[in-house]
């Protein structure tokens, strides 16, 4: 059993895909819930993601997470001379602009 209380043998680590993400932020620290969309959702109301794997961290670690992901990904554009475009629907919807990314 490691630290985080959850069975695991040595050298395996849970791979998945999300495409959905829930944060909730307390006093004490961070909750990150990875999701899934469904593949074909039906007419018959909003979809229902699955959730996959939820992180708990430290309002500390969840800051520095979040510098060395952006470092990264930075990097990543100015190595491969390439800008990753995200769609200006996906900015509103998240109530985000592109150019806090230059933060």
């Amino acid at each position: 059993m490691n630290s985080g209380g959850v069975n695991m043998v040595e050298n395996e680590i849970p791979d998945v895909y999300i495409d959905q993400m829930r944060v909730t932020i307390g006093v004490f620290g961070v909750n990150v819930t990875f999701a899934l969309s469904e593949p074909h959702p039906t007419a018959s109301g909003a979809p229902k993601p699955e959730d996959k794997v939820r992180v708990r961290m430290s309002l500390e670690h969840a800051k520095v997470v979040a510098m060395l992901l952006r470092k990264q990904l930075k990097q990543y554009e100015e190595d491969s001379g390439t800008k990753i475009a995200i769609p200006a629907r996906v900015y509103s919807g998240l109530g985000v602009a592109e150019e806090d990314w230059g933060i």
